[in-house]
């Protein structure tokens, strides 16, 4: 199908850019990367192209702030190219033996569609100010033209929001699988906190592995657990309700365009210190 949404502009005014540069966004990240290699297709390509189970804080890293500039910055077209490819050689074959390629706009749409997910999930459990109403139309009709800078096919996208979580939902339910990917990314072990030294990263990872597990695995849809029977309790869930009442009540102090002033130079720090391709 053709999406028609034109004059849509980006950057860092934009509902999609204030979101995608908060650092909030970080409280579902981890539930959107565990989404993405559920997909066979993308759980392959991980496992056969890349590095991430020996060092996924690098990745993470590296991907995160090019992926957020190529809807921020003043040159985010070139830059959303640039990201596509990237994935040019990424194919082979999945665990299936059916054959894949990153750039399948059905497998490029599902990553594509875990960010503008995990974007506004953040917002809604994390933020003290989400957006509401026309805002969240706005929010989807940008994330369209975000994807159109890839330059791969409308064939996978729907035309507004509600369509988009009805099908984001179908694909939970009857299209990812339990993939080696995903196990492995859900046993989180430690966690890297970018400008901490190794020391301080051990430190933090007392604390901070389980609350990512918590926040891993709170974060997925409720269909994805029951789907692959991932325990999650009445505890744990009251744990995380008191994690986003926290950070929400919190966040009140925080005026918003300090907090994506905030996310805005750490994405470019992270960036200038860190390169696409591992060295």
């Amino acid at each position: 199908m053709t999406v028609e949404h034109s004059g849509v502009e980006l950057g860092p005014d934009s509902v999609l850019g204030r979101l995608a540069a908060d650092p909030r966004i970080g409280f579902t990240g981890f539930s959107a990367g565990v989404l993405q290699l559920m997909h066979p297709a993308v759980s392959a390509g991980v496992l056969d192209h890349s590095e991430f189970f020996s060092d996924p804080f690098d990745r993470i890293y590296r991907s995160i702030p090019r992926i957020v500039n190529s809807i921020v910055a003043p040159d985010s077209r070139e830059r959303a190219v640039r990201v596509r490819d990237y994935h040019r050689d990424i194919k082979g074959l999945d665990a299936h033996g059916r054959r894949y390629h990153a750039l399948d706009p059905d497998v490029y749409w599902w990553t594509h569609a875990t960010f503008v997910w995990a974007f506004l999930a953040a917002a809604d459990r994390f933020h003290p100010r989400p957006p509401t109403g026309a805002e969240r139309e706005r929010y989807y009709a940008e994330s369209l033209e975000w994807w159109r800078r890839y330059g791969l096919s409308d064939r996978p996208a729907q035309p507004d929001l509600a369509s988009f979580e009805a099908d984001f939902e179908r694909i939970c339910r009857d299209e990812l699988e339990w993939t080696k990917a995903a196990r492995i990314s859900m046993k989180v072990k430690r966690i890297e906190v970018a400008g901490f030294s190794r020391r301080l990263n051990r430190a933090a990872s007392v604390p901070g592995a389980p609350l990512v597990r918590l926040l891993i695995t709170g974060g997925l849809p409720a269909v994805v657990r029951d789907r692959f029977d991932i325990a999650w309790s009445g505890s744990e869930q009251r744990t995380y309700d008191a994690v986003a009442l926290a950070v929400r009540t919190g966040g009140r102090l925080v005026p918003d365009q300090a907090a994506v002033d905030y996310g805005l130079r750490l994405m470019a720090r992270l960036e200038r210190t860190t390169s696409l391709v591992k060295e």
